[in-house]
């Protein structure tokens, strides 16, 4: 019963299904230091839900040292959330 309550518990965390919100599940940053400070008016962020997990790729157009993270945490939430890219192309098949 052990294993079993075990995985239902990391589903549950995955999924996120005890706070309603999908869990991050990998976020990657890229930054161009010698530009400078960040500009995030030409900055972009791509966020997609696969197995439950939002995967979040920020591509900042600057240095991200002189960006505070609320205002970086703002800026990613400003985007919406996709469906993967395999996930659309396997309905566009049928």
């Amino acid at each position: 019963m052990k294993p079993i309550l075990r995985r239902v518990g990391r589903l549950e965390d995955c999924q996120a299904i005890s706070s309603g919100k999908p869990k991050p599940g990998v976020r990657l940053i890229v930054s161009l230091p010698w530009k400078g400070p960040a500009n995030l008016a030409t900055s972009t962020c791509l966020r997609y839900l696969r197995a439950g997990c939002i995967t979040e790729v920020v591509e900042l157009d600057g240095d991200e040292a002189a960006i505070r993270e609320e205002e970086l945490e703002k800026f990613i939430a400003s985007f919406p959330v996709q469906a993967s890219a395999r996930a659309e192309s396997k309905r566009n098949q049928h």
